[in-house]
Parts: structure tokens; C-alpha cells; sequence
């Protein structure tokens, strides 16, 4: 003799099951890092800026965090962008013909700061500067951008 489960037995477990993995997910929430950078600056030609980048995880600082600086000249806002630097293992790596020399680490992992360093601001330097954190396991999460823009020294530097 067979032993058959009637469908209201089937749905009943099929929603039981259904419900115990919604708490159980519930429980372990898939967080993000969230990454903060100012939306606009304004510089003076010349002159040595920190790019301030901050970020919040809900992970303990590992030693495989990364933080990757990208750039988009003003006017190419159809480009991917380019890496000038590259921070991990708690070295910093510039990467940039246009930067090079004059992009350095301003940061602190452990404080969550994630700045950098740019000597010798220039006209050419105008654009979208992109910040991007990743403290593994808490990997997911959108880069924070800001837009920066070079003006002649004694001008107005914040004037909209």
C-alpha cells in the first residue's frame, strides 16, 4: 500500500518550508557598503587637494579591502574612466599617466577614510573622480562620485 500526501498537505509544506526561509534570510540580512564622497569641489589651480572618500561597512576591516580612484575628464562622460589609483594590502598604487607623481594616499583604512592626495591641481584635472570600496565579504555597493572642477587662483571658488 502506497501512502499518498493530499495537495493541502503538499501546499501546507510548501508554504511552511517557504516561510521558515523568509525568516531565516530575514535573520541574515545581505548587507552593502556604503561609500561617501562630497558631490561637488572646487579647487585653485596650482594648489594640493585632498578627494575626501569615507565609507561604511558593516564588516571588520579585513585585510583585503581595496579602495579604487577612477577619473572622467569633463566632456567624456561616455567613458568608463580611468583607475589613477589603487589602494590594497596597505599600499597605495598610483596609476595614472595624467596623475602620475602627484597622486598619493591621504587615508585611514581602519578610521574608514579612504582619501587621497592630488599635488599640483590642473585644468586638465576637471572631471568625475570616482571613489569605490570593497571590505570582502561586504563587497556589494555603488561607487561615490564627485565632480571637481579647477579654477584660477584668486577666483571665486564657490560660485555656482
Amino acid at each position: 500500500m502506497e501512502l499518498r500526501l493530499s495537495n493541502s498537505c503538499h501546499n501546507a509544506a510548501f508554504w511552511l518550508c517557504s516561510f521558515a526561509l523568509c525568516a531565516i534570510i530575514g535573520l541574515y540580512p545581505v548587507a552593502s557598503i556604503e561609500v561617501y564622497t562630497p558631490a561637488d569641489m572646487f579647487v585653485e589651480n596650482g594648489t594640493t587637494e585632498v578627494l575626501k572618500c569615507t565609507f561604511r561597512s558593516t564588516q571588520v576591516i579585513s585585510s583585503l579591502a581595496s579602495v579604487t580612484w577612477s577619473f572622467i575628464p569633463e566632456g567624456s562622460s561616455g567613458s568608463p574612466g580611468e583607475t589613477i589609483f589603487h589602494y590594497a594590502g596597505g599600499k597605495g598604487f598610483p596609476d595614472s599617466i595624467q596623475f602620475k607623481s602627484r597622486v598619493e594616499w591621504a587615508g585611514d583604512l581602519n578610521k574608514k577614510d579612504v582619501s587621497i592626495r592630488v599635488s599640483k591641481m590642473q585644468f586638465s584635472d576637471n572631471g568625475t573622480y570616482s571613489c569605490d570600496v570593497k571590505n570582502p565579504p561586504d563587497i556589494e555597493g555603488k561607487p561615490s562620485v564627485t565632480k571637481l572642477k579647477v579654477v584660477q587662483k584668486g577666483g571665486q571658488l564657490f560660485c555656482l
